[in-house]
C-alpha cells in the first residue's frame, strides 16, 4: 500500500481523467446546454429576472437577458463534445463566481424571489428555485465541478482524447517508418 488515503487517490485520479471526471463533464455540460437554451426560449421572462437582481444598470439587462444564456449554451455544447474542456470548464467557474456573488448579494439584502437558474417552471416542474443560502451552496457545488473539469489533464470519452489517441496513433506509426 501506498499509505494513500482512498479520497486522496481518487482526488488523484481525477487529475489524468477518468470515469468520474467524464460523467461530471456531461453531466454539466447537459446542465448548461439546457439552462441555456430554456433560457434562451424566453428572453423576456428571463430579462425580467436578471432585473430582479438589481446588480445591473438596467440598460445592460437587455444585454445579459442575451448574452448569458448563449454562453451557458455555448459551454455546455464544448462540454457535451468534450472540446476545449480546460477552457470551457475554466469560463464556466467564472460564471458560476459571478453567480455565487449575484446570489449572495440578494441573499444579504433580504431578497427571495423565484432564481431562473433553469426555467423549470416552463418545463411544467414546480421545483422552487428561490434565492437562497440554499442556491449559494447549490453553485458553490457547480464551481466545484467545474474545478475538478478545469483541474483534469486529460478527458475520459472527450473529442480531445479522441485527436490526441489519432495523434499519438500516426507518431508511433510514423516511427515505424
Amino acid at each position: 500500500m501506498s499509505g494513500e488515503s482512498g479520497i486522496k487517490r481518487a482526488v488523484n485520479s481525477t487529475l489524468y481523467g477518468n470515469w468520474f471526471t467524464a460523467v461530471i463533464r456531461v453531466g454539466m455540460g447537459a446542465m448548461l446546454l439546457m439552462s441555456g437554451l430554456l433560457k434562451i426560449m424566453a428572453p423576456d421572462s428571463f430579462g425580467r429576472l436578471v432585473a430582479m437582481y438589481d446588480v445591473l444598470p438596467g440598460m445592460l439587462v437587455p444585454y445579459a437577458a442575451v448574452a448569458v444564456p448563449a454562453l451557458e449554451a455555448l459551454l455546455g455544447l464544448l462540454l457535451l463534445a468534450g472540446f476545449r474542456v480546460r477552457s470551457a470548464a475554466f469560463v464556466s467557474m467564472l460564471l458560476m463566481a459571478a453567480f455565487i456573488a449575484v446570489i449572495a448579494v440578494n441573499v444579504v439584502h433580504g431578497r427571495s424571489f423565484e432564481c431562473g437558474c433553469f426555467g423549470l417552471d416552463r418545463l411544467g416542474i414546480g421545483l422552487s428555485e428561490t434565492v437562497s443560502p440554499c442556491l449559494i451552496l447549490r453553485d458553490v457545488f457547480f464551481f466545484a465541478c467545474f474545478a475538478i473539469l478545469f483541474r483534469a489533464k486529460r478527458h475520459v470519452g472527450s473529442i480531445e482524447s479522441l485527436v490526441e489517441k489519432s495523434h499519438l496513433k500516426h507518431l508511433e506509426k510514423a516511427k515505424y517508418e
